[in-house]
């Protein structure tokens, strides 16, 4: 090994080393942990010099620093986030013809859209699977796993169709 190529090597696994150290001391300074104690047991401070001000992570009568600063969102502003993003990929389906869902016989998912916490109180939009719900019901392979899974026809909000393969996307709420 060349002399040049030791270095290179003893650069790197120094750069290595020291990385764990470098992001270790750099947490508190970011405000990880209010209990940093500089190595030596103290002597100079890195506080503000004016704990007070609203725009220093920490302080200031703003509450900020902490995350804090921001108001949390009410029930009825997540339940409208949710429902913009839950309703956001089923807007994307194609419309599925009747008689493709009729004559199905192939393998079936069953994926459930918004169906946990707040998501109950969404309104999902069924337009694209609401014209599909009674052939649903009267097709067993689709209606069988539905029932498994603890959901019924009129549960299906979203229907795919590709190669043999059904995905029901299912939601109750609202």
């Amino acid at each position: 090994m060349s002399k040049a190529s030791i270095m290179a090597v003893t650069a790197v696994t120094a750069l290595i080393l020291s990385v764990p150290a470098i992001f270790s001391v750099a947490a508190p300074a970011i405000g990880a942990s209010s209990s940093y104690t500089p190595p030596g047991g103290g002597g100079s401070s890195s506080a503000p010099s004016n704990p007070g001000d609203p725009g220093d992570p920490g302080g200031g009568a703003g509450g900020g620093g902490n995350g804090g600063d921001l108001p949390t969102p009410s029930d009825d502003e997540k339940v409208a986030q949710l429902t913009e993003t839950c309703n956001a990929a089923l807007g994307t389906l194609v419309k599925i013809p009747a008689s493709m869902v009729e004559s199905f016989a192939g393998g079936v998912n069953v994926v459930p859209v918004c169906n946990s916490g707040l998501g109950h109180k969404v309104a999902v939009d069924n337009s694209q699977a609401a014209p599909l719900q009674g052939v649903i019901a009267d097709n067993s392979a689709l209606a069988g796993p539905l029932g498994k899974n603890g959901f019924k026809p009129g549960d299906v909000v979203g229907v795919v169709l590709i190669n043999g393969q059904a995905t029901l996307y299912v939601h109750t709420g609202a």
